[in-house]
């Protein structure tokens, strides 16, 4: 330790008036000394005969729910100004929602090569163009913001539009895969 101490404090000679240690010596002990600390660090754990088992499991379990809601099924909430598609899912245990991971995200172009995911939650631009009530029609711009929200199992899908617009029709119907890892 001394060497090493020495070493770093950029001395000349080490351990004595008489300087038998010079600095090109302490090079080598110091590189000799480091090559053993890793060879001994990394063969420890692999020569050494564990006698206890492991706590933490070393596998993860990973399952992928597609959900689904279509156009017509949306509900509208008056209160929260919301709609949303509620899920009942037994696969989402207590375990896994307290101890485990999940994440939900929407999927385009479903079943295609052109197939992509964006996680929740997700704003998006849309346009939608309504009747303006003079024979004509009209192009309403706004915000969509798609959510979700989770409980011991259920997962709940919220959609909601900016300056709480909400045209004719239910939003469009939407692919989603919720990801748990336990």
């Amino acid at each position: 330790m001394q060497i090493f101490l020495a070493y770093i404090k950029k001395k000349q000679y080490l351990c004595s008036r008489k300087g038998f240690l010079k600095k090109d010596s302490m090079k080598k002990y110091l590189i000799i000394g480091l090559l053993a600390v890793m060879v001994l660090g990394m063969t420890s754990c692999s020569t050494c005969d564990c006698k206890h088992e492991p706590t933490i499991p070393c596998q993860f379990n990973k399952k992928t729910i597609d959900l689904i809601v279509y156009q017509q099924e949306w509900k509208f909430d008056n209160d929260t100004k919301q709609f949303y598609a509620h899920f009942d899912l037994p696969e989402l245990t207590s375990d896994i929602y307290n101890y485990g991971n999940y994440s939900l995200h929407r999927e385009y172009n479903a079943g295609t090569k052109d197939a992509y995911q964006v996680a929740l939650p997700e704003s998006s631009f849309c346009v939608e163009e309504i009747d303006d009530g003079q024979g004509g029609t009209q192009n309403i711009y706004y915000t969509q913001m798609v959510d979700y929200r989770v409980g011991v199992e259920y997962v709940e899908i919220q959609v909601t539009n900016s300056d709480y617009f909400y045209g004719a029709a239910n939003p469009e119907a939407m692919n989603f895969r919720l990801q748990l890892t336990y």
